[in-house]
């Protein structure tokens, strides 16, 4: 039994750990889409032709998506924190529960990382060939 509750110890310290990347780094999703949303801003100031500005809008619905998107994951960050912070249960279900939960946030945490990642890369290289 004593066995048990340490693993189980062990395996909430590396949930708890995930959560706080996981916060982290959406904080840093979070900060990177608003300085490509002031970038827009900046060069909406100074060309205006219908098909940059055509461009831009389809750039910015994508940073405001990713604006909920970002919101969405803290969100389900959030309720993994809550369950979390209750007194460690014993039961295997719990366990399971919370195992489930952390491997849909690892694998919703690699799709953000890469959307977002190719977002940036396709508004940087559309204002280098734009400009």
């Amino acid at each position: 039994m004593i066995t048990i509750v340490m693993t189980h110890n062990k395996k909430f310290t590396q949930f708890r750990h995930e959560s706080d990347t996981w916060k982290r780094y959406l904080q840093f999703i979070q900060q990177e889409n608003n300085h490509l949303k002031t970038r827009l801003s900046q060069v909406l100031q100074h060309d205006t032709d219908e098909q940059f500005l055509e461009r831009a809008e389809y750039f910015q619905s994508k940073f405001i998506a990713e604006d909920d998107t970002v919101n969405m994951l803290r969100q389900d960050i959030h309720e993994l924190d809550n369950m979390l912070s209750k007194e460690m249960p014993e039961d295997a279900n719990t366990i399971k529960e919370l195992q489930k939960r952390l491997k849909k946030m690892h694998k919703d945490m690699e799709i953000v990382e890469r959307q977002f990642n190719k977002l940036k890369s396709d508004f940087n290289l559309y204002l280098t060939e734009s400009l």
